[in-house]
């Protein structure tokens, strides 16, 4: 067998600024929130932010597979290895590799791509679809036509890869070889795919992001005393500072948390049980809505 490996350089770096450069937006927006006075301007800094720290997340698993990314070729079977994904392609598919300088066809691409990564689906005229696991743009990139299907990619040495290969198809195989795809575990786990259960939960999390939005929206209206309590009649018995409003949503979500958690370690065994984690937890969202609707508009 043998391998070939792809230059990360140029991805890696790229990759690693833009995490740079998120994570420096992302700490302005928190410390502009911090430093000024509490608005809806607030709730979407923050917002921001959050969206910020879990795009650079994404570009760090990126950054993963970039790193761990490479191709293996035997008189078997072409096999794409980027991060924990593994793609298996019979040497007896391949009916044909084309340079990317000799393209010209028109490429639309969907997925990932920044310099130096270029990872997911595509179409190009006259091939089809294409999937790209690639460090190099398309016209540095070698295109290998199945039945149906084209792979893009970029060894380091391109011409000497297409040699092989050519030698190797010439050859014929040893075995037959199946051609199988295999991505992250977690993404095949059938979380996933339970419409219920990513409805409960990030119902349950929107639920939260809009109760805070309401509240930073009319915190500048609120006198600086507010009724935090009511007793059995209606009547307020307890005053506090208006900050003290924002425990309501901190006390959603961390029941959010709480019976998240519990419904994840559960799902897989007593997934009814899960559902009703969820649910409860969706439940306390909505009755702290109430709880804040009554605590605005009794001033």
């Amino acid at each position: 067998m043998t391998e070939w490996q792809t230059d990360p350089q140029t991805g890696l770096r790229v990759g690693v600024i833009l995490i740079a450069a998120i994570l420096i937006v992302a700490a302005g927006l928190v410390a502009l929130a911090a430093t000024q006075p509490v608005t809806i301007w607030t709730f979407v800094a923050g917002l921001a932010a959050l969206v910020g720290l879990i795009s650079a997340a994404l570009i760090g698993y990126w950054i993963g597979g970039l790193i761990r990314s490479g191709y293996a070729l035997d008189r078997n079977a072409l096999t794409i290895t980027w991060g924990a994904n593994e793609l298996v392609i019979p040497t007896p598919q391949i009916k044909q590799a084309i340079l990317g300088s000799d393209l010209t066809g028109r490429l639309h691409f969907h997925g990932v791509r920044w310099p130096g990564y270029w990872v997911g689906d595509g179409e190009v005229e006259g091939l089809g679809r294409v999937v790209f696991y690639a460090t190099e743009p398309p016209a540095q990139q070698v295109f290998l036509v199945t039945e149906g299907l084209t792979y893009a990619i970029s060894p380091e040495e391109g011409e000497s890869f297409l040699r092989t290969l050519q030698t190797r198809l010439q050859m014929g195989p040893t075995q037959l070889v199946e051609s199988s795809s295999k991505g992250p575990a977690f993404l095949q786990w059938h979380f996933w795919r339970d419409a219920l259960a990513l409805a409960l939960l990030v119902g349950g999390f929107v639920v939260i992001l809009g109760l805070l939005g309401l509240l930073t929206a009319r915190f500048p209206a609120l006198p600086r005393l507010l009724p935090l309590h009511f007793d059995a009649s209606g009547n307020p018995d307890r005053l506090g500072p208006r900050g003290e409003v924002f425990f309501v949503p901190v006390i959603g979500l961390l029941v959010w948390l709480a019976n998240g958690t519990l419904g994840g370690l559960l799902y897989r065994r007593e997934r009814l049980v899960s559902y009703l984690f969820w649910a409860g937890a969706l439940l306390v969202q909505m009755l702290l809505w109430a709880a804040a609707i009554g605590i605005l508009t009794s001033v």
